[in-house]
């Protein structure tokens, strides 16, 4: 089935420049680029009022900067839809007629995706601390509590409605549709999708760095691998995303108000 957001039926609006290549690249890094320059202009404040430790502070804002780069996120893909012919629903690969055989093919996947999920960064914390809770106490600090309130809502509905839209909703068909093989846009797409993770925030420190790069590169490979078999399987997808994102601002009050993390 070639739906208006498949590879096949973005070919044509390849060819005449209706979708530039250079928007393509640009949706790809916008969101590690964004979080990362949110996080240094933020730790510019820092440092300029005496802060010795900039970066790290600045990196407890990351939710924030996770939310705000979605919210930009969810307007690109709305008004590049827009001039490309392609509603946002189509971006997100909505399709009722296939809901059964859909659900079906996300459960089935869903049985993998809790196995690979969680491991990696489990295996990585340990190599790098011996301690699997080490990182988390680096990722999370404490923020005003005013601050955390809001994230509540805003954080894990932007994160549904934009992080894997950007990468497997608008990226990987139009990487297909300039010719590139689907393993490669897997591979590429999945790299850029874990790896944004460093960016968003980043701290002094090489060990937290390449445990943040690269604990969900399995999970995002294997969602890649899902959604290029059925696309229609992205909404099922999103859902267990906001699911998963719910619980961020849940840790961030936690830390705030001084309670344990595990």
């Amino acid at each position: 089935m070639n739906f208006p957001n498949s590879s096949e039926s973005l070919i044509p609006k390849i060819a005449n420049n209706q979708i530039p290549t250079q928007r393509i690249w640009l949706m790809l890094a916008l969101r590690s680029l964004l979080s990362f320059g949110l996080l240094l202009l933020l730790a510019s404040f820092y440092k300029l009022s005496g802060s010795k430790s900039a970066i790290t502070n600045s990196s407890a804002w990351w939710l924030w900067f996770i939310t705000i780069t979605n919210i930009v996120c969810i307007a690109l893909l709305v008004y590049f839809g827009r001039i490309e012919g392609v509603r946002l629903r189509e971006i997100y690969f909505v399709s009722r007629s296939t809901w059964k055989g859909d659900l079906l093919w996300f459960l089935l996947a869903f049985a993998i995706t809790a196995v690979i999920a969680l491991p990696p960064g489990t295996f990585l914390a340990n190599l790098f601390w011996g301690d699997p809770n080490y990182p988390n106490k680096m990722l999370f600090q404490p923020l005003p509590i005013i601050a955390v309130y809001p994230l509540f809502l805003l954080l894990p509905i932007t994160q549904a409605l934009a992080e894997l839209p950007v990468y497997w909703g608008y990226v990987a068909p139009r990487l297909r549709a300039l010719g590139m093989n689907r393993w490669l846009v897997i591979g590429i797409v999945g790299f850029a999708l874990s790896l944004q993770h460093m960016f968003f925030s980043f701290q002094l420190d090489w060990r937290y760095n390449l445990w943040l790069a690269f604990k969900f590169l399995p999970f995002a490979l294997w969602t890649g691998i899902v959604i290029d078999r059925r696309p229609t399987s992205l909404p099922y997808l999103m859902f267990i995303h906001f699911l998963l994102d719910a619980s961020l601002p849940l840790l961030a009050f936690m830390m705030s108000k001084g309670l344990p993390l595990s």
